[in-house]
């Protein structure tokens, strides 16, 4: 990016070759001469009702501010530089300010004697030259400019305006609605009372306080928005975006990161390559990107993620959330509503949900606490850790093992090749698994576990009324089961290579100790069925 000072002296511009022809272009840098001319003209006007200001320049800074009156005060600075005193003064004579006016505008149109031909030799040490515009214009004054090659600054003028601008910072302050567009230069709006449309390539744009919509292209170069009452699109690309304080937005973004604050609305956020970052969304947000990360905060309405090769953490937050990601770990916390993850090759962790929960992933673990409606978590080769549990839960993995703790509903396991373990169940459980153990203990409903090469231990709940159904299968491993002093069962247990024992008083048929028993632990009526083969059964008495 080009910047020129106020002071700077008359620009040069490099020589560009098109089609074998030499075009005049002022040099950049110091010329060869040292002989310098300065001339000034100024001029002015009176703006009439409707009419538009229009500024046509190049070579040299723009400078536009606003004061009472119906006046348009035209300043400006012809400078040159050049191998003699006398070519310098030649050349600066032949610069011309042209002013002209219709019904429509003041028009104000610099007008270079390399303006005239558009093909010429340009010979090494020609003059170099700039001029530099200071113009008042009425407050409630329409603009339209159009510059290149220097910078370009508008104060305080309230109309509309149309600003083009080229390889030189364009700034707006204090104006009205707007559209303006630059290249290889930073934008710059502080204060605008109306909509906003700002247009960019290779150069940052930094807006704060507009009372209107907000529409935002750049590429290249950083976009920072601040403080905006209406919506505000912005479409970024090799850069960072940062959004605070606005209404509803929509971000698309790439190969740069995105973050958001107090949006007053909305949001919506499309990245790619970057990292989104958002708190404090009074709406809904949609928040979709790759190869980043994903965290969101105070997100009032429902939240929806989708993300790939990059982990996802949320909360406190949202009325629902729903995340949708691979290759990335997703964590979140205090939500006000249901969750649902579906993630591949990461780990879920999950705490403190108010609706119920929705689990799904593959290499990858799920740690779920404090979830009042229920849940459901499927993974594969990962391990499953559940607790405090307000409703039915279901778990499901392989070659992990599956815990789960304090549960006020149902229970149902699915599990090959880990462990199970399940405290505290209030309602029914279900569980099965295979070369691994099973342990239940505390479990206030019917219970059900069919296991294949590994040891069960059930206990029945200590304070649960009556008895209920126990049905038991394993092989290859013990089996041991712990009842209640009063409960009643219908006992029926058969095992081979192996031993049935009792604690509890049975009216067996058939011989205690050896192969099956089938009889009444007090006077019946629940079922409990126990299956095992090459191992021991043993039923044994709760401890009070």
């Amino acid at each position: 990016m080009i910047r020129y000072p106020r002071s700077s002296g008359p620009r040069k511009f490099g020589i560009v070759l098109v089609a074998g022809c030499l075009t005049a272009m002022p040099l950049l840098g110091k010329g060869l001469g040292q002989s310098t001319a300065t001339k000034e003209f100024q001029k002015t006007l009176t703006l009439g009702t409707n009419q538009t200001v229009s500024l046509e320049h190049k070579f040299g800074d723009v400078r536009i501010h606003a004061e009472n009156g119906r006046e348009v005060k035209i300043a400006a600075t012809i400078r040159v530089q050049a191998h003699s005193q006398s070519e310098a003064d030649r050349f600066a004579d032949q610069v011309r300010i042209d002013v002209s006016r219709d019904s429509q505008a003041i028009k104000i149109r610099t007008v270079y004697p390399s303006d005239d031909s558009k093909f010429f030799v340009v010979r090494i040490g020609a003059p170099s030259y700039s001029v530099d515009y200071d113009i008042t214009v009425p407050s409630d004054a329409k603009l339209w400019m159009k510059n290149n090659f220097g910078n370009a600054e508008i104060n305080g003028v309230q109309g509309w305006a149309d600003l083009e601008n080229g390889h030189g910072q364009l700034k707006s302050r204090d104006g009205g609605a707007s559209k303006l567009t630059n290249s290889f230069g930073s934008v710059e709006v502080t204060g605008a009372d109306g909509n906003v449309t700002i247009v960019n390539n290779n150069g940052s744009v930094t807006v704060s306080t507009v009372r209107g919509s907000l529409d935002i292209k750049d590429r290249f170069a950083s976009i920072t928005v601040s403080n905006v009452q209406g919506a505000v699109t912005i479409s970024g690309g090799n850069g960072p975006v940062e959004l605070t304080d606005a209404g509803t937005a929509k971000i698309n973004n790439s190969f740069g990161s995105v973050n958001a604050r107090n949006i007053h609305g909305e949001l919506t956020v499309n990245d790619n390559n970057g990292a989104i970052d958002v708190n404090t969304v009074s709406g809904g947000a949609q928040l979709n990107t790759s190869f980043g990360s994903i965290n969101f905060a105070n997100v009032a309405g429902y939240v929806k993620c989708t993300s790939s090769n990059g982990r996802v953490r949320g909360g406190p937050s949202g009325s629902e959330v729903y995340v949708k990601t691979t290759f990335g770990e997703v964590s979140l916390e205090q939500i006000n509503g249901p969750v649902e993850v579906e993630d591949s090759n990461g780990a879920i962790t999950v705490r403190e949900i108010k609706g119920r929960g929705t689990f799904n992933t593959s290499f990858g673990a799920i740690e779920a606490s404090g979830l009042p409606k229920g849940v459901r978590a499927t993974t594969g080769n990962g391990r499953i850790n559940l607790s405090d549990v307000g409703g039915d839960t279901y778990a499901k993995t392989s070659f992990g093992s599956v815990n789960v703790q304090r549960v006020n509903g149902n229970l149902t396991i699915e599990n090959t090749n880990g462990p199970v373990n399940a405290n505290a169940v209030k309602g029914d459980v279900s569980a099965r698994t295979s070369f691994a153990s099973t342990t239940l203990d505390d479990i206030g409903g019917t219970i059900t576990v069919d296991n294949q090469n590994g040891a069960v231990v059930v206990s029945a709940a200590r304070t649960s009324p009556g008895c209920k159904n126990i049905s038991l299968k394993t092989s290859f491993s013990p089996m041991q089961i712990r009842l209640p002093a009063d409960a009643g069962y219908d006992v029926s247990a058969r095992t081979s290579f192996g031993h049935i024992t009792s604690e509890l008083p049975v009216t067996a048929t058939g011989v205690l100790g050896g192969d099956s028993l089938n009889g009444k632990i007090g006077n019946g009526g629940c079922t409990l069925s126990l299956t095992n083969s090459n191992g021991n059964i043993e039923i044994l008495k709760l401890a009070k």
